[in-house]
């Protein structure tokens, strides 16, 4: 917590710090994927399935990771699909013992198995990506065939079934084509108790231009800020979702996140740009990397209106606009009044 604290305030008193102290760390764990979402991509355009890297065996992912600890409180392991790295369950196990405060877990849901009881253990928070509530959509979203999206939902309520288990959050994709069926996907996390994020569909690195003044993706925002401000359990501050719904220019702080390949590379400035400062099993020192990035490739860059990702404006609204901050906590209070209002009312005779 105290080197959050001390990371928040390096990116506060500076754009573009000397040091890299990172608010948050991703990992990607492999780039392996055998679903074929229509959205996928990288900065670049290209779908992370088709992008070639090796991954790192588990001894060397925790070697890895245990330099990553120095640095930040904070990681996300994510892919491709996290869980087609064939040793996840030993990498989740090992986890455990670097003690980070947060670890986030994003997957598509499909072979919860694979990470055996690791997910309950080492994990605080598992995103599970749902875009639909309509099989034979998601099945030829996915292009895994009939069946997938189902064993998905019910891969779903099997884990909120089992106590105790990590926060959960659904997170959507929002793209020209599914906009009318989300609140579907909103209703099914409301309804079992659990966060609900929504991005939109980027190309490259920027929204698609199908979303642009479309007013279906303005409404469907103004439906979750609406939510939001009622008490719903939606991720994001209000100004951030504005943020999202109106699809501006903001101003990135790249360096608040550390973003790693899974051969261990990091990039510089982002992952969007796909630049790299080098690789943190050769040189542990982050600094050192980052000081070699700078002089190679300069200061951190002041982009167009491009990256409406989660992690890029969010970080830009809490060190831009902290008493954002404010609001999110009231409106968190809220929300455990309404939940123990209605605990009580579900415990009446």
């Amino acid at each position: 917590m105290w080197r959050s604290l001390r990371n928040y305030g390096v990116h506060a008193i500076s754009r573009d710090p000397v040091q890299w102290r990172p608010l948050l760390a991703i990992y990607y764990l492999t780039y392996a994927c055998d679903f074929r979402c229509p959205y996928c991509s990288d900065g670049a355009g290209k779908p992370y399935h088709a992008l070639r890297e090796p991954f790192l065996d588990a001894g060397l992912t925790l070697e890895l990771l245990a330099h990553v600890r120095r640095y930040s409180d904070y990681l996300v392991l994510t892919g491709g699909e996290p869980l087609k790295h064939p040793q996840v369950a030993a990498v989740l196990e090992g986890v455990e013992r670097l003690r980070f405060d947060g670890v986030v877990f994003t997957t598509n849901g499909h072979d919860l198995d694979a990470a055996g009881p690791w997910l309950r253990r080492a994990v605080t928070h598992l995103v599970f990506s749902l875009d639909t509530l309509d099989s034979a959509r998601g099945d030829a979203w996915n292009g895994r065939g009939p069946g997938t999206h189902a064993r998905i939902v019910a891969n779903i309520e099997r884990f909120l079934a089992v106590s105790p288990r990590p926060k959960v959050i659904l997170s959507s994709v929002v793209t020209p084509d599914n906009l009318e069926g989300l609140p579907a996907v909103y209703e099914f996390a409301r309804s079992r108790g659990i966060r609900f994020a929504a991005c939109p569909q980027l190309v490259g690195v920027k929204a698609h231009p199908g979303l642009v003044d479309n007013p279906g993706y303005r409404c469907f925002f103004d439906f979750l800020l609406k939510e939001k401000r009622r008490g719903a359990d939606i991720e994001g501050t209000v100004p951030y979702l504005e943020r999202m719904r109106d699809l501006k220019k903001f101003d990135c702080r790249p360096s608040a996140v550390l973003a790693l390949s899974p051969a261990g590379d990091v990039f510089y400035p982002c992952l969007e740009l796909g630049t790299k400062a080098g690789n943190l099993l050769a040189e542990p020192d982050l600094d050192v990397l980052r000081a070699r990035a700078r002089e190679r490739f300069g200061p951190e860059p002041q982009c167009d209106n491009r990256c409406h990702s989660a992690c890029a404006l969010g970080f830009s609204v809490i060190l831009n606009q902290p008493w954002a901050m404010i609001e999110e906590v009231a409106l968190l209070a809220r929300r455990r009044l309404l939940s123990r209002a209605a605990s009580r009312t579900n415990e009446t005779p």
